[in-house]
């Protein structure tokens, strides 16, 4: 009778409860299906926000961060690293004294790997031909948190004639004639562009997006004013200066943006349209170089007007106090040159544009 009593009580206990070897009681766990919500991520407003945190550089005084010729040669032999990311053989040919070699493309993992002496450094002077390459480089470290770096004022067209080159061919004022006066209207708000990144959070995208920019390399960041205004329809101009001298003249079509303030979030950064070639142009190209790379890295397909307002209306940039910023002549410095042995190499190379 005592068997079969106990046999009956294993048989009523309830299957739902199982005895473990340390006296707990568990229940089963039984199978729930749960429904996986994906959450899309914006990386381009993950990015935004990174970039304004780290002192929203564009729409900032401080920006363009640039020095001129002079001061670079006072400073030599100071607390001063001249990083020189010409081709490797107009680098030989003639470069500033102490100035160090660097492929633009090998750019940030210079920065990376020479952390300590960067850092030490109390300038970090980027020179190209022209001062084009060298800010759109600089832009990109600057909003990486490298805020001692700074960009020569017309390259090495600056430091020497032999050097002047780039921009003495350059100039000119072939399309003077064809500017318009009328203002042209920002389009609506919209959505800001879409990138694929496997990052989500803004600080490992930032530094994704600007590897990128650097591995990509400059060849497809410029255009030229005769392919511009071939067919400037094509094309979102946007144009980057003070409103008051857009109004005197500007190329047919263009936009006006006011200088470090118009293209951050709360303003007009969302007019800028995500299926267009935007093209920026400044006066030098120089201060446009920066904006161009800004709006690459939060995902538009931006480009810079090589050599800007001085490769179709350098007269009057020269000759019109309230313009200034016309490459000419005094701008070129008579300082030294040192050569070195060419050891080959392409320097500015097959990615970048040797602007």
């Amino acid at each position: 009778m005592k068997r079969v009593y106990f046999y009956l009580l294993a048989f009523l206990i309830p299957a739902s409860f199982l005895i473990t070897s340390c006296g707990e009681t568990k229940k089963e766990n039984k199978d729930t299906v749960k429904e996986v919500v994906k959450v899309e991520v914006n990386h381009s407003q993950l990015l935004l926000d990174e970039i304004v945190k780290n002192g929203d550089l564009i729409n900032s005084e401080k920006a363009p961060t640039m020095i001129e010729a002079k001061d670079v040669n006072t400073n030599l032999g100071e607390k001063q690293l001249v990083l020189d990311i010409r081709a490797a053989k107009d680098y030989a040919d003639g470069h500033i004294k102490g100035a160090e070699n660097v492929v633009f493309e090998e750019l940030l993992s210079y920065f990376k790997a020479n952390d300590a002496k960067v850092k030490a450094a109390g300038k970090v002077v980027l020179v190209c031909y022209s001062g084009q390459v060298a800010t759109y480089a600089n832009s990109i470290l600057q909003m990486l948190g490298y805020t001692n770096v700074y960009t020569m004022k017309w390259g090495m067209a600056s430091w020497n004639k032999k050097t002047s080159g780039k921009w003495s061919e350059a100039v000119s004022d072939k399309y003077i004639d064809k500017l318009e006066t009328n203002a042209n209207s920002k389009p609506p708000k919209g959505d800001m562009p879409k990138f694929d990144c496997m990052h989500e959070n803004g600080k490992d995208i930032l530094d994704a997006r600007s590897t990128k920019l650097f591995a990509d390399g400059t060849k497809e960041i410029f255009v030229t004013i005769d392919d511009l205004m071939t067919d400037p329809a094509s094309y979102y101009v946007v144009n980057y200066w003070p409103e008051n001298l857009y109004a005197l003249g500007h190329i047919p079509g263009a936009v006006q943006y006011a200088p470090k303030k118009s293209l951050s979030a709360s303003a007009d950064l969302a007019t800028l349209p995500k299926d267009k070639t935007i093209v920026t142009y400044c006066f030098t190209g120089q201060t446009a170089g920066f904006v161009t790379a800004y709006l690459r890295l939060l995902g538009y397909n931006a480009k810079t007007l090589k050599f800007g307002a001085n490769s179709f209306m350098n007269k009057t940039l020269k000759t019109n106090k309230d313009f200034g910023h016309g490459f000419e002549a005094k701008k070129i410095e008579n300082f030294p040159l040192e050569k070195s042995e060419y050891k080959g190499g392409d320097g500015d190379g097959a990615k970048s544009g040797g602007c």
